[in-house]
């Protein structure tokens, strides 16, 4: 009998707790506080012994692994003390993976992994596979795997937290779709940003999916290469980077179509995408062409339910587009935005930081007629973004409420794409974007 501590009592514990317990284990988890009272109900009536209240370091005594939920910090005393004692650390994903014999594929990125994971998984079912998107979207897989399900396919979206606690996460098919300075607050670097991601890489054995750009931080970084063949998506006339086996995936933009021997044909998008969204379409096709070949899976896309808040179009001003991309909480993100947009808008900037400079976006100071920044990051912003002479406001409400003025005297598409963290006034992005819709 191996003795599990879990720390943190939420959903993806349950599905942790009852996984174990079926096998014959003892487990314990521990919490701070009660945060999930529905959740913690259902562990206590499945037999674990629960611990509510200050982790001290005697929670270790006699345990043989360590089950940890992504969002704890890796410096918490406990874990540190796990490490010094050589307890292993695991994840959540690594307990469902142990209990599931189907198909595996994993999606990551700073940006775009979630309508991937989505789009992937819609389109394995459209070509007749059972397969479910779980990991950081949708139910914990070890849940899903503790309720009796089996899907023949799990298509997972996983963050660097997730990755970053997880022993090993065997996969068919990985797709890494962009990178760019986030979480360093936890992870410290960039650069051990990248490896918690590219971890997922270099435990697929079948086919890698990446933009090119993602390879050459790869190449930055010294990271080691994959047994995996690599799926290299190049933007119209972008170069190849050499790096492993690689196969040439390419995009062109204008005419909407993607063309690649993996596919063996050129296929045409069935309606019009934006740039990142023919990203996000293209990886999915190739990943799921090669798991199940289909080639009718594109118009598939009509049936698609897209994430809100994700550049999403909500309507129109004065004929002139708004766009709803709260989601964005990185620069990264913000110049997807700008660089989908045909004309110069009026841009919604501002937020909790984390600590990004803004400067890069003045690439993109083309697409940009006026700028208005709000939030507890509106004063890096005008001064990163100072040629731009940002109009400034201490809120997002304040800065809805100046909106009709800016909007008569310039005649452009709005785009609210905050660069930042929601945290200042909302408690996350879906929340701010809910506000944005509706203010």
């Amino acid at each position: 009998m191996t003795r599990y501590l879990i720390v943190g009592a939420g959903r993806s514990a349950l599905g942790a707790c009852k996984l174990l317990l079926r096998d014959g284990n003892a487990v314990t988890i521990s919490d701070i506080e009660e945060k999930f009272p529905m959740a913690l109900a259902a562990i206590r009536s499945s037999g674990a012994k629960v611990v509510i209240g200050p982790q001290g370091l005697g929670l270790l005594d006699g345990i043989d692994r360590l089950i940890v939920s992504p969002g704890l910090s890796p410096k918490i005393p406990l874990l540190e003390e796990a490490r010094r004692r050589h307890i292993p650390i695991l994840s959540e994903i690594d307990i469902a993976l142990k209990c599931y014999q189907g198909l595996v594929l994993g999606v990551t990125g700073t940006n775009g992994k979630s309508t991937t994971t989505l789009l992937l998984a819609h389109f394995l079912q459209a070509s007749g596979l059972a397969a479910e998107a779980s990991g950081n979207i949708g139910i914990a897989p070890s849940l899903i795997l503790a309720e009796g399900n089996m899907p023949a396919a799990f298509v997972l979206e996983l963050s660097s937290y997730q990755l970053d606690y997880s022993a090993s996460l065997p996969n068919r098919c990985s797709l890494f779709m962009s990178f760019a300075p986030d979480h360093l607050e936890r992870h410290g670097t960039l650069m051990a940003y990248f490896q918690a991601k590219w971890k997922l890489i270099m435990a697929c054995d079948g086919l890698a999916v990446m933009p090119r750009k993602i390879l050459e931080f790869a190449q930055r970084f010294g990271a080691p290469i994959p047994k995996a063949l690599i799926a290299q998506i190049l933007m119209d006339n972008e170069s190849p980077v050499d790096f492993g086996r690689w196969k040439p995936v390419r995009i062109d933009t204008r005419k909407g179509e993607v063309n690649s021997p993996l596919l063996g044909a050129a296929q045409s998008f069935p309606m019009p995408l934006e740039i990142h969204n023919q990203l996000n379409v293209t990886a999915a096709l190739i990943a799921s062409h090669f798991i199940r070949p289909n080639p009718d899976v594109l118009t598939s896309l009509f049936t698609f339910t897209w994430l809100p808040y994700r550049f999403q179009k909500i309507g129109t001003i004065n004929r002139h587009a708004v766009y709803n991309d709260s989601k964005s909480t990185n620069v990264e993100s913000t110049e997807i935005a700008l660089h989908s947009l045909s004309n110069p808008c009026i841009l919604l900037l501002g937020g909790a930081s984390k600590g990004e400079s803004y400067a890069p976006l003045l690439e993109q100071k083309s697409k940009i007629l006026k700028l208005i920044s709000f939030g507890a990051s509106a004063p890096q912003i005008n001064q990163d973004l100072a040629s731009l002479k940002p109009l400034s406001f201490p809120t997002l409400k304040a800065a809805l409420a100046a909106l009709p003025e800016v909007l008569q005297s310039l005649g452009a598409p709005l785009v609210f794409s905050p660069a930042n963290a929601s945290f200042d006034e909302f408690n996350n992005f879906e929340e701010r974007g809910l506000f944005f819709s509706t203010t």
